[in-house]
């Protein structure tokens, strides 16, 4: 759109991302969309070595931390940032030959994954996750396991990795308009290739996901959209517009119990925002039990030897219901949404007239 002025640019990208989200979540009667995640506190990543943040997760050794790291072209290392401050708390370096990190996840074992699974070109047969036990802070080093990667369909770009803290299981989602979630095998190797199990389509653009504390959802966060998936069905549960943000990369847990999500941006003293977790309609009897049946891994911490965390499969889900209240809700911030972009192409045709 070289001829429209950035207002116009502006409201035209917003209201083409929000329509793509839209589309890729399945906005039905099964899928409640349009509410809007209200901003609360946040943070400024203030190290300026931390140029590109493309993976954020909540430390589970250290309080009110979490652990970032650069897009590709950086070293093999990740920053650990004090929420409170924004101020960089450790750095630790592991040696690995990285290619393009772009997400990070915590599991319920104290380890620390590193995904190596930025593949914008789609050329990569192979993908990697690094792996070590959560570092403490300061600056440190150390050695790294590894798991190599490739999925049953073809290269793919992802930028996102979770952990279900429930079952132990660990996805992989996609980013591009056939986006998908994936999962690992129960016990991955480190020795051959593992192969990627599609799971479900996902969320048009993802750019990171992390699960609930409680593991009840995953939440896939796209430029514009927040999308909570059920974690036994994978259907879309409710969506959320995020803060707008200049390239919005980023989605962690918050720090202390039901305190939301963290999402934040790539850039130069990116800033990092909280938001409220959309409220979600009550899970079936049958996903509850399902899940319930399903043992949850050990939660002690163990060596980079140890055996792999990834838990079994889950079974399909019926469609959940709706919520009438949030479907309300939705579509005010739909329209809303709709009215700031109108507003701002108005303020730019008045502006091109003078």
């Amino acid at each position: 759109m070289p001829h429209l002025r950035p207002a116009r640019r502006l409201a035209a990208a917003v209201l083409a991302a929000a329509a793509l989200g839209m589309a890729s979540t399945g906005a039905t009667a099964s899928a409640t969309v349009g509410t809007t995640a209200s901003a609360g506190g946040g943070f400024r990543i203030l190290d300026d070595r931390i140029e590109e943040s493309s993976g954020l997760a909540l430390s589970r050794a250290h309080p009110h931390t979490v652990w970032t790291a650069n897009d590709s072209g950086d070293s093999a290392r990740i920053f650990a940032v004090d929420t409170r401050t924004g101020k960089t708390v450790g750095v630790h370096s592991f040696g690995a030959p990285v290619v393009d990190v772009e997400a990070l996840a915590v599991t319920p074992q104290g380890r620390v994954l590193v995904a190596d699974i930025g593949d914008n070109a789609r050329s990569r047969e192979v993908v990697r996750v690094f792996w070590f036990d959560e570092p403490a802070l300061g600056t440190t080093s150390g050695g790294w396991a590894s798991w190599e990667l490739t999925y049953p369909d073809g290269p793919h770009d992802a930028e996102s990795i979770a952990v279900d803290p429930t079952t132990g299981r660990v996805v992989i989602v996609t980013k591009s308009a056939d986006g998908g979630v994936y999962a690992l095998p129960e016990k991955p190797s480190r020795q051959g290739v593992n192969r990627l199990e599609r799971l479900a389509d996902a969320p048009a653009t993802a750019t990171d996901a992390v699960f609930l504390g409680d593991g009840s959802a995953l939440a896939v966060r796209t430029y514009t959209q927040l999308v909570l998936l059920d974690p036994t069905s994978w259907r879309p549960l409710v969506s959320a517009l995020l803060p707008l943000q200049r390239q919005g990369e980023t989605i962690a847990l918050a720090p202390g119990a039901d305190q939301g999500l963290l999402v934040g941006s790539e850039g130069s003293r990116s800033p990092v925002q909280q938001v409220t977790v959309p409220a979600t309609p009550v899970a079936s009897p049958s996903s509850a039990a399902t899940r319930a049946a399903t043992p949850a891994p050990s939660a002690s911490t163990s060596g980079p030897s140890a055996g792999p965390i990834t838990g079994p499969g889950q079974a399909p889900d019926a469609t959940p219901p709706v919520n009438r209240a949030q479907l309300v809700a939705g579509l005010g911030g739909s329209v809303a949404l709709v009215l700031v972009a109108l507003l701002a192409t108005r303020l730019a045709r008045r502006a091109q007239r003078r």
